[in-house]
C-alpha cells in the first residue's frame, strides 16, 4: 500500500510539474523595478509579451490592486503575435513601499480545465522627502 501511494505522488507530482511548465505567452519580465517616484505620481507602464504555442490565446482577467488601472486587449493573440497588459500606477493611493501583484488569468484551459495562469508584479520606491 506504501508503494502505490508513493508512486502515486510521484505521478501525480510529475503531471502537475507538466502542467505549470507549458506556457502559452512569455512575457519580457514578469517583474518590472519602476525606480524612485515621488508620492502623487501617475505611472505608466507595460508587460510586453509574445503568444509562444500554436494556440489563440485570449486574456479574460487581469486583476491588481485599486492602485493600478490595468489596461489589455481582449482580441485573440494568434500564435507568434505579441501584445501587452499596460498599467497606470497611481501612487497617491500609497503609503509605503511594497510590491504590487497583477494576476493575469487566461480564457485557455489546461488539461485538467484549469485556467492558465501569470503572476506578474511590479515594484517602487518613495523618493525621500
Amino acid at each position: 500500500m506504501r508503494l502505490v501511494l508513493t508512486l502515486w505522488f510521484f505521478c501525480s507530482f510529475g503531471l502537475l510539474l507538466h502542467a505549470q511548465s507549458e506556457q502559452l505567452l512569455k512575457f519580457k519580465s514578469e517583474k518590472i523595478e519602476l525606480g524612485e517616484i515621488t508620492k502623487g505620481e501617475l505611472i505608466k507602464g507595460s508587460f510586453d509579451f509574445t503568444n509562444v504555442s500554436d494556440k489563440d490565446v485570449i486574456i479574460d482577467l487581469v486583476s491588481t490592486c485599486e492602485c493600478t488601472e490595468a489596461i489589455w486587449s481582449e482580441d485573440i493573440i494568434s500564435p507568434g503575435e505579441t501584445g501587452q497588459i499596460a498599467f497606470i500606477f497611481d501612487s497617491s493611493k500609497k503609503d509605503e513601499v511594497e510590491p504590487i501583484d497583477v494576476d493575469v488569468i487566461l480564457k485557455n484551459m489546461n488539461g485538467e480545465g484549469i485556467p492558465y495562469f501569470y503572476y506578474l508584479s511590479y515594484s517602487f520606491d518613495f523618493i525621500a522627502q
